[in-house]
């Protein structure tokens, strides 16, 4: 039985980043990922919270007479959205940041192979920001959209809406197969070796 991964042969060193002969090199580009994730994150957060302070200006504390009900309804349904976004968006920030490299090396993989694991659970979590911008986007144009009858005006907003929702995933998972495949594959390949 194998006692530590990185006694393993390095020889022919990687040939691509989505390949990694040993655990130094797997180790080396999760800490460029998670670093990159980390910021990445913690921009969006920040995007996010200038979003809801915008939104909450704009529609919701803006005395402006002109402003009716349903502005207002649909502006709060945009800001609830970011405030939830900025709160998923700090637990990443915090998953990618404090990853600790110095455990076990079957620890460390276990942990990687579940960051990187794409699991369609986690769009469950984002799921209340697409209901809540789809509950504002279609309140919002409820009422532009007058000339048409009410359960028109619904679909349209949908017919438009869903396609963008789904391409928005099609895209994620395409990032998830170039990015992060490589390094969720690797490191359950490496944790195999290590327990042989």
């Amino acid at each position: 039985m194998k006692t530590d991964i990185n006694n393993k042969s390095t020889e022919g060193n990687t040939n691509s980043r989505d390949n990694f002969n040993n655990i130094n090199s797997l180790i080396t580009r999760l800490r460029e990922e998670d670093d990159r994730l980390a910021r990445m994150m913690k921009n969006m957060k920040w995007l996010y919270i200038g979003m809801a302070l915008f939104y909450s200006a704009l529609m919701i504390v803006n005395p402006d007479p002109d402003l009716k009900l349903h502005h207002r309804i649909s502006g709060f349904c945009y800001v609830s959205a970011f405030i939830i976004s900025v709160v998923l968006f700090k637990q990443k920030v915090w998953e990618f940041s404090k990853v600790d490299y110095s455990l076990s090396s079957s620890d460390m993989l276990i942990r990687a192979a579940h960051r990187y694991k794409l699991s369609f659970s986690q769009y469950f979590f984002v799921l209340p920001v697409i209901v809540l911008i789809d509950a504002g986007l279609t309140i919002s144009f409820f009422f532009r959209l007058s000339s048409l009858e009410p359960v028109y005006r619904i679909l349209v907003v949908q017919a438009f809406y869903i396609p963008v929702i789904l391409i928005s995933v099609f895209i994620g998972y395409l990032i998830w197969r170039k990015k992060h495949k490589p390094l969720y594959v690797n490191a359950r390949k490496l944790l195999k070796e290590l327990n042989e």
